[in-house]
């Protein structure tokens, strides 16, 4: 037999959304699942001619094959040059435009999209298959969605099978958010409602599929390759043997990020617990909010997160409004102090809440003040933050726990944080721009409440699991701004 798939792989080849991810692991046999894709379509058009429907060498249908670059497409023609002649001894191989003419006259072709604009050159390109092996290469979406434009045809057996395919190994920008972001455990579809202009609706739909080294039908391979991977640091391995796609190889906290341990189940906060919030102001852009429990170890613990505007809000709000859902938020959590109708808490937040705005005179620290809600300003260096940051992340208390972690709810700060690069212009600190709001606010918060004296080498003396502190009844003290728990 030529090709045999492997239990994943049917599953892709056979997959109806429009737009399918098949995305993971290194060693799932990705991209041989991908150079067969199209097996169906050239099956289906071989058949055809034989029944006399189509003249031999006259059938319709297309497939194109990308990678960034040409270069990296060697494997992948090599495989199709064992895998054709073999499949059907009329193919015709034209090395000069990499493209493979059936029998029936199915092409078969491979491209690249060096440059941003390389897809620019396939306009008036009428493909029925598209496949974009390891996508996350392709730094710009405008690419993909201009290409799952050209798949079409009037044909009226291609028109029910046309495919726009991607594969690629976990890596954080447009790919992560387009395909995986809607549904992080995959094999779920994705849909969206198209109305047309008759009034008629349509679904749009896509899917992630996540792939794993398993599922690669080579045994001995998978022996082979799991061995190398294990070898590996914790993030690689997280990445390439598990799939990970919120752990990044390279990145700045990569080494120290584990979400084993870092990632944890929410429990309630005890009352007798200090508790504060901090910021990363944004409008156009994010705006991240977090609240903190300091545990009497000294382990920082962000508990609830909150995301307000950017670019894929539904709306932005300004300063108030933001102060307005905060009082909202605190008042059903009793963090609102009713009496005096001002937020229990206070802490660290971004300098630019307290820039002065024309002739107004007035600060948005001061438009939430007006709301009840308090801050301090934080303090600056993204060098020295991200240095509290890792001696956090570095600790290791009771039962193996860092000095820093996050319920699993909040899930902007879990994913966003440990895919951080480096920054090119200071090595210390993590890249600046990009998804890192939710980061500046957490490192706010590492500065403002920093491991207590003594606890450099090892947190301080345990206090035994989270569920067994019982919650003494303490009453909030006033604190320097609005009243802070202490």
């Amino acid at each position: 037999m030529i090709y045999e798939p492997s239990p994943w792989g049917r599953r892709y080849h056979a997959c109806a959304a429009r737009e399918t991810l098949g995305g993971g692991s290194a060693g799932g046999g990705k991209s041989i699942v991908l150079l067969h894709d199209p097996d169906e379509q050239i099956a289906v058009q071989h058949a055809r001619c034989e029944a006399g429907e189509f003249r031999w060498g006259q059938a319709p249908g297309a497939a194109i094959h990308f990678r960034r670059e040409f270069p990296r497409l060697r494997e992948t023609i090599h495989r199709s040059k064992m895998w054709f002649p073999r499949m059907d001894p009329g193919a015709k191989w034209d090395e000069n435009d990499k493209i493979w003419t059936l029998s029936s006259g199915y092409r078969f072709m491979f491209g690249h999209l060096k440059d941003r604009d390389t897809f620019l050159n396939y306009q008036s390109a009428e493909f029925t298959h598209m496949a974009v092996d390891e996508v996350t290469e392709i730094e710009d979406a405008d690419a993909w969605h201009y290409l799952c434009s050209r798949v079409r045809t009037d044909d009226r057996v291609l028109s029910k099978m046309l495919k726009r395919r991607a594969m690629s190994n976990p890596y954080p920008n447009w790919v992560r958010d387009y395909f995986v972001e809607p549904c992080r455990d995959g094999n779920t579809i994705i849909r969206k409602k198209i109305i047309l202009e008759d009034g008629s609706e349509e679904w749009h739909t896509r899917i992630f599929l996540p792939a794993l080294l398993k599922d690669n039908p080579n045994a001995a391979f998978r022996r082979q390759y799991e061995v190398e991977l294990r070898a590996k640091p914790r993030h690689i391995r997280a990445a390439l043997l598990n799939g990970d796609w919120y752990v990044v190889a390279g990145s700045f906290y990569a080494d120290l990020w584990d979400p084993d341990i870092v990632v944890i189940d929410p429990f309630p906060i005890p009352r007798g617990w200090r508790r504060f919030r901090s910021g990363d102001w944004g409008y156009r852009k994010e705006c991240a909010i977090h609240w903190w429990a300091v545990s009497p170890d000294g382990e920082l613990i962000c508990y609830r997160e909150r995301t307000f505007n950017g670019e894929k809000a539904r709306r932005r709000l300004d300063a108030s409004q933001v102060a307005k859902e905060i009082k909202d938020i605190e008042l059903a959590a009793g963090e609102w102090n009713r009496v005096n109708d001002c937020s229990a808490l206070t802490g660290p937040m971004d300098n630019q809440l307290w820039e002065e705005r024309g002739h107004r005179g007035r600060t948005m620290a001061d438009d939430m003040a007006m709301e009840g809600v308090y801050w301090k300003k934080a303090t600056k260096g993204r060098r020295m933050a991200a240095a509290q940051m890792i001696k956090r992340l570095s600790q290791r208390g009771y039962n193996g726990r860092p000095g820093i972690m996050f319920f699993r709810t909040c899930v902007m700060a879990t994913s966003t944080i440990p895919a951080l690069g480096v920054d090119d212009e200071e090595p210390e600190a993590p890249k600046k721009g990009g998804p890192d709001h939710w980061h500046d606010s957490a490192s706010y918060a590492c500065v403002y409440s920093p491991l207590p004296s003594g606890m450099d080498d090892a947190l301080g003396p345990v206090a035994g699991d989270f569920d067994d502190f019982e919650e003494p009844d303490v009453q909030p003290d006033r604190g320097q701004f609005g009243y802070g728990l202490h």
